[in-house]
């Protein structure tokens, strides 16, 4: 850790942990403090195992738990290529000036506070011509 990054993110990590275990351990306890602790957890379970033995699709459910993390790669894979296809497409609607909109040249920095109109650059420079005009 060397860096300020380095050290926010570590410390974030570890927020982070430390949140997720103290609502765990926020559960366990208020289920221990019930008269027949994770009794509902149980009976739950056991439905869910008497459904899959009733309903004989047993390897189907196994199927789409299997897919899942598949799925899942699929969507973090195709999001970004999604988003180059929209902002391509975008690009070749507004044609070249949507382009350098796009690759940044209308979106740098060229606005100054000091040389803002508000602040009367215009009449500054007004006055200077009426006095170069006077000299």
């Amino acid at each position: 850790m060397y860096t300020l990054f380095d050290f926010m993110t570590h410390v974030k990590g570890i927020e982070y942990i430390i949140s997720v275990l103290s609502i765990a351990a926020f559960i366990v306890f208020w289920e221990v403090l019930k008269p027949k602790p994770f009794a509902r957890v149980v009976s739950t379970g056991k439905e869910d195992l008497a459904h899959l033995k009733e309903s004989g699709d047993t390897i189907k459910y196994v199927r789409q738990m299997a897919a899942a993390p598949f799925i899942g790669l699929a969507y973090i894979i195709i999001l970004p290529i999604g988003f180059f296809v929209v902002v391509l497409s975008e690009a070749v609607n507004l044609g070249v000036k949507g382009v350098s909109t796009l690759l940044g040249k209308d979106v740098s920095f060229d606005w100054r506070p000091m040389e803002a109109y508000f602040t009367g650059k215009k009449r500054k420079q007004k006055e200077a011509g009426s006095d170069k005009g006077a000299r």
